[in-house]
């Protein structure tokens, strides 16, 4: 009877171990990626066209050519998507990104609220040299086995997290739905 129990215990452990979910993308990782289309403003250009780091990274520039000093909403963006074979794969790779920015000198947690399966934010505020303050927020979700970075940068107080979440919204929404 103790070796059915053991048994049975070690097969239900060994089942939990497996590797994971097959993750629901399977294509291109450029095709997750936001589109000029999608920014927030329609003075925006694409400043890295999306191109593959490997078989399973792309990324995206966009900017805008506006006065620092007196601009709202980000001037620059930058998307970044990850493909996983596996869900379990991409929440280890999201865990582990969240807790090394979360270390960075000066990062702030920021609370991102509902967003894909897992999200977290965190913001940095530096001073440019000409006095003006500039800030960098980095969102970063996972969508089933998939993994967006989205970095947007701008005039403190004329950038803020709602537009990193606008954005990551309209990507979760179309090209992650």
């Amino acid at each position: 009877m103790v070796r059915i129990v053991v048994t049975c215990v070690l097969l239900c452990s060994l089942a939990a171990c497996g590797g994971g979910s097959t993750g629901r993308f399977s294509a291109d990782p450029r095709q997750y990626l936001l589109t000029i289309d999608e920014m927030v403003s329609s003075d925006f250009t694409v400043s890295m066209a999306p191109a593959l780091t490997d078989a399973t990274t792309a990324s995206v520039s966009f900017a805008r050519s506006v006065d620092f000093g007196t601009s709202n909403g980000p001037i620059a963006v930058i998307d970044a998507v990850q493909r996983f074979a596996s869900t379990d794969a991409a929440h280890s790779s999201f865990a582990a990104d969240a807790s090394r920015l979360d270390a960075e000198k000066g990062e702030v947690v920021t609370s991102t609220g509902a967003l894909g399966d897992e999200a977290h934010a965190d913001s940095l505020v530096m001073t440019a040299p000409d006095g003006i303050q500039a800030v960098q927020i980095t969102l970063e979700w996972r969508v089933s086995n998939v993994v967006v970075t989205l970095i947007v940068r701008g005039r403190y107080g004329g950038t803020r997290l709602d537009d990193a979440l606008e954005l990551a919204h309209r990507q979760t929404s179309t090209q992650l739905a």
